[in-house]
């Protein structure tokens, strides 16, 4: 999503504030979407589907397995305006701005360091009778169904970069790092609520530059090991994609073992083979629940 981020560091902590991205554009505080709207709060709860099977003639089903399904985030406004014309011109801004085809990324206050990819819902401001305001809710539709990271891994790599926030699962007071040269023996935290596993549409972006020889590494900590067969020259660049490998850009699944790495929650030991030169960086939001 295209656009500038907001500097936070001035929030007013006594009124909760809004903050969106549009699908094409900067982030902005809602309230300046128009004049006399107003922000008071939004809440969402989590999904969880599970499905059962049957068979005939016995009682009772069988588990078969859960989802974490799509939900809704409701924010609530207050929007005053001075007469029913001035009503009707704001209630047109906020159709021009809501109305956009594209997803949405909120954040607020209360959790800065944690963004939701939503697309509005349909809503109702009523017309006004002998009043100058109106209550009214967007339900955001939230297709993944959970909170994800405002920063990527990669971008968290020293404790004071300020892009993090309280109750992100980080461990107190430590320097993570995502980014190893040379180092053949390292620990990757994924401090999500969630497992990372690309089956699940959980992004995952592993990139390994300056390697010589067939690459050959093994998640220890859940047993997950991904093999280039071809060889590699310190010019390539192979990313491990989700599901997918591309070398220098180019999918390139054939010359692989056809496997993924997942990441557990908390600490995953990594362990890559042989003695060669490695530059490797690990690319991914963390995913929290709502």
């Amino acid at each position: 999503m295209a656009g500038k981020d907001l500097d936070l560091s001035s929030t007013n902590l006594l009124y909760p504030s809004l903050f969106i991205k549009p699908p094409n554009g900067d982030e902005i505080n809602a309230e300046d979407i128009c004049s006399g709207l107003e922000f008071l709060g939004d809440d969402s709860d989590p999904v969880m589907t599970n499905t059962y099977t049957s068979d005939a003639g016995t009682d009772g089903e069988i588990y078969s397995y859960s989802q974490i399904a799509n939900n809704v985030v409701n924010a609530r406004f207050i929007l005053h305006f001075n007469d029913y014309y001035d009503y009707k011109l704001k209630k047109h801004e906020l159709a021009k701005f809501f109305m956009q085809k594209g997803l949405y990324r909120i954040r607020t206050d209360a959790e800065p360091g944690i963004v939701k990819f939503v697309r509005a819902g349909s809503f109702t401001i009523e017309t006004p009778q002998m009043t100058t305001f109106r209550k009214f809710t967007i339900p955001f539709e939230n297709p993944s169904g959970v909170k994800w990271s405002f920063a990527y891994s990669d971008q968290l790599m020293e404790y004071d970069q300020n892009l993090w926030q309280v109750g992100m699962n980080l461990p107190n007071g430590q320097d993570l790092q995502y980014h190893y040269i040379n180092q053949h023996e390292f620990s990757i935290y994924n401090a999500s609520d969630i497992d990372i596993d690309p089956r699940e549409r959980y992004p995952l972006q592993i990139e390994v530059t300056g390697f010589n020889g067939h690459f050959d590494m093994i998640n220890q900590t859940t047993g997950d090991e991904v093999i280039y067969t071809a060889s590699l020259s310190p010019e390539d660049k192979l990313l491990f994609d989700g599901l997918s490998v591309y070398k220098n850009g180019k999918i390139d699944n054939a010359n692989t073992n056809l496997a993924w790495i997942r990441l557990q929650k908390g600490w995953n030991e990594f362990k890559i083979y042989g003695y060669n030169a490695v530059d490797i960086r690990f690319h991914f939001r963390f995913v929290y629940l709502n």
